[in-house]
């Protein structure tokens, strides 16, 4: 808890306080002002009525602060010195309530957007303006996901907070040609909590990569692996015997053609 000091002007933690005439005092741990919340202390009056004893003990009144020097040119009458200021406790914004970890929750987005690629959607509009998609024509479960990153996005889901935890997922997904898919996942995010500020940071990391020129999403997974390779070589190795045959017939040929 902190509470805001008249003197400075600041939010400052709730560390330093005590109990004084029936209220309570709090020291700023920055200028040392003090705040002070709880009625005045004041003394009752000693006499109700004449000849009377005082219906109340007095009650101590707190230490008198010296009045402040005339400066030159006053009228030489002291200045008052303003009460202790009253203490003005703040309490912090815990910032927007979490999305529900449901799988609902977590992959599809919310209405009022595309389905797709989570843009704007209008009402009266019959297909996506950033994506191109005819939204009858969407199938739920479009565009596709592994079961592999939907699994780490669960448990990411589980310890937001931890920002480790989201760079593990974005070079997994790199690695598995998936970073798009990445993407969508904190756009829907942000779809359904739009003050998360660790969405807003994991999606511009994503963006980020994506133009660093790591490998398309839409290159599927294993396209670059060693079946792909062999297929190039023994295309390259049947052009390279092919041009040799052909060499060799027409060498031929210019042989038979020289002999008649």
């Amino acid at each position: 808890m902190k509470f805001l000091c008249d003197a400075c002007e600041r939010l400052v933690p709730l560390q330093t306080f005590r109990t004084e005439a029936g209220g309570l005092v709090v020291t700023c741990g920055r200028c040392g002002a003090d705040s002070r919340v709880g009625p005045p202390s004041a003394a009752p009056r000693a006499d109700v009525g004449a000849g009377m004893a005082p219906a109340f003990e007095p009650v101590s009144a707190p230490p008198a602060v010296p009045a402040p020097m005339p400066l030159p040119g006053d009228s030489g009458e002291p200045v008052a010195r303003a009460a202790t200021p009253a203490l003005r406790v703040v309490r912090l914004d815990s910032g927007p309530p979490a999305a529900p970890l449901t799988d609902e929750a977590l992959f599809e987005p919310p209405p009022g957007v595309c389905p797709k690629c989570v843009g704007p959607r209008r009402e009266e509009a019959l297909s996506c303006a950033q994506c191109g998609l005819v939204y009858v024509n969407y199938l739920p479960g479009e565009p596709p996901l592994s079961d592999v990153l939907a699994d780490a996005w669960r448990k990411l889901a589980a310890r937001w907070e931890d920002w480790d935890a989201h760079d593990r997922l974005m070079t997994l997904a790199v690695g598995r040609g998936e970073l798009a898919m990445v993407g969508r996942l904190y756009r829907v995010r942000l779809a359904r909590a739009p003050g998360d500020t660790v969405a807003q940071r994991g999606r511009d990391e994503v963006v980020r990569r994506a133009t660093l020129g790591v490998p398309s999403s839409l290159e599927p997974v294993g396209a670059h692996g060693p079946l792909d390779r062999m297929k190039k070589v023994a295309l390259g190795v049947g052009f390279i015997v092919v041009l040799v045959l052909a060499v060799l017939v027409f060498q031929h040929l210019r042989s038979l053609s020289a002999g008649y």
